[in-house]
């Protein structure tokens, strides 16, 4: 209920958030370039580290936060219905219970140059769910500075999973695989 309460106010409070199908409709905040310089900070990972997972099928996929702006995750098939997952540790210390996620910020593209950013495909909307219960919607800008998404808190508990459903792509010149630089979950502070 107080979930629902909050979505209202910022639905009200902000230009970027908007309701569709009773889900959250987000744009980002388009931000800095992605320079190798500015990568890392303060993030989720302030509380604890995860698996990424990504695909179809699934496969590890550390390069999406791996903190380097020169690597990518370039999805194996063409085209939407791609998944990204974070999987919050089983065995989380009592303090780490209850941890507040409250934003997500995206590098999306291959970005190593102009002309690879071109190239692939990237991801104009997806889906956010929390243990396969859907939060919002991201539509996300085509470019290839950071884009900043920002939602009520959501409290992070053992085992929980964080997914990103790829839903719809901008054209990529060469390859319809869908590429993402780096995925930045915000929270923990």
């Amino acid at each position: 209920m107080a979930l629902a309460f909050v979505g209202v106010f910022l639905v009200l409070a902000s230009p970027r958030i908007t309701k569709a199908d009773s889900l959250l409709v987000l744009r980002p905040k388009v931000g800095d370039p992605v320079l190798q310089e500015l990568m890392g900070g303060c993030s989720l990972r302030c509380a604890f580290f995860w698996d990424t997972w990504a695909g179809n099928p699934s496969k590890p996929a550390s390069e999406l936060c791996d903190d380097d702006a020169m690597t990518s995750w370039i999805s194996t098939t063409p085209g939407t219905g791609g998944i990204i997952e974070f999987h919050i540790p089983k065995k989380l210390p009592p303090d780490c219970r209850d941890t507040p996620f409250y934003g997500i910020s995206i590098a999306n593209g291959v970005i190593r140059s102009l002309q690879e950013f071109h190239s692939y495909a990237r991801v104009k909307t997806m889906s956010l769910l929390v243990n396969k219960k859907p939060i919002a919607h991201l539509h996300l800008a085509d470019t290839w500075r950071w884009q900043d998404f920002h939602f009520p808190d959501i409290y992070l508990n053992q085992g929980d999973v964080i997914t990103l459903s790829i839903e719809e792509l901008y054209p990529g010149k060469i390859s319809q695989q869908a590429g993402i630089t780096e995925i930045v979950l915000q929270g923990a502070h």
